[in-house]
C-alpha cells in the first residue's frame, strides 16, 4: 500500500497534478481572523462574557477562538474565508444568542496587519498622548467619517487615514478640546469601533501566534 501510494505520488507529480492536491489542501486550512466587535460591555449595556462570547464563536463553527479582555476582541480561525459571508454570520449569531443588534468589523490577519503596519512611526509611543485606532465597517470609507466631523485641530491632534481604519493621537491635557471628543454624540460614531495603542498591538501579537 505505501509503495502504491508513493508510486501514484510520483505519477501525479510527473503530471503536474501533486501541485494542484496540495494547493487544495492549503486553501482549506482555517485562516486566521479578527472579530472586533461594537458597543458590547459598554457603560452596563450589552454585557456578555468572555465565556459566553467564546462558546458562541466555537458552536459557529470556529476554532482556535480566543478573547482578549471585555472590549469585544476575538480571534479564530476558519475554513470561510469570505468576510462577508463570515460577518454575516457573527452578527447573526450574536444577535439572536445575546438579543442586541450585533456589529462587528472581521479582518484577517493580513489585513489586520497591514493596517497596523500602517500606523505612523509615533502612533503609540508618546506616553503624554492618548492613541486611538477607529475600525470602519464594511463598506464605509475612512475619509466618510472624518468628513461627518468638525475639522480636526491640526495644532494638538494628529489623524492618519488607511485603509479601513483611522489613526489619532493627541496630547491628554488637550483631550477635551479635540475634534474626536465630538465623535460619540455624533450619528458617524455607528460607523466605527474604537480601540486604544495598548488594544491594538497586543491583538497583532496575539494574531502572531496563533
Amino acid at each position: 500500500m505505501i509503495a502504491a501510494c508513493r508510486a501514484l505520488s510520483e505519477r501525479l507529480d510527473g503530471l503536474g497534478l501533486i501541485v494542484f492536491f496540495k494547493m487544495g489542501a492549503m486553501a482549506k486550512q482555517p485562516t486566521r481572523f479578527l472579530a472586533l466587535l461594537r458597543g458590547i460591555n459598554v457603560g452596563g449595556k450589552n454585557l456578555i462574557a468572555k465565556d459566553d462570547l467564546r462558546g458562541c464563536f466555537e458552536e459557529a463553527g470556529f476554532t482556535s477562538v480566543r478573547t482578549y479582555i471585555q472590549s469585544g476582541n476575538i480571534l479564530f480561525r476558519s475554513v470561510e474565508v469570505n468576510v462577508k459571508e463570515l460577518t454575516t454570520v457573527i452578527e447573526a449569531g450574536l444577535s439572536d444568542r445575546f438579543s442586541y443588534r450585533a456589529r462587528a468589523v472581521v479582518l484577517s490577519y493580513r489585513k489586520y496587519k497591514s493596517a497596523v503596519e500602517s500606523a505612523p512611526d509615533d502612533w503609540g509611543n508618546d506616553e503624554e498622548q492618548k492613541h486611538n485606532a477607529l475600525f470602519t465597517f464594511d463598506g464605509v470609507m475612512p475619509k466618510s467619517v472624518l468628513a461627518q466631523l468638525p475639522p480636526s485641530k491640526t495644532s494638538i491632534e494628529k489623524v492618519t487615514i488607511a485603509p479601513g481604519v483611522i489613526f489619532w493621537s493627541v496630547s491628554k491635557k488637550q483631550l477635551g478640546k479635540t475634534m474626536m471628543m465630538k465623535l460619540s454624540k455624533s450619528p458617524v460614531y455607528q460607523q466605527v469601533t474604537v480601540r486604544n495603542h495598548n488594544t491594538v498591538f497586543k491583538l497583532r501579537e496575539l494574531f502572531e501566534v496563533m
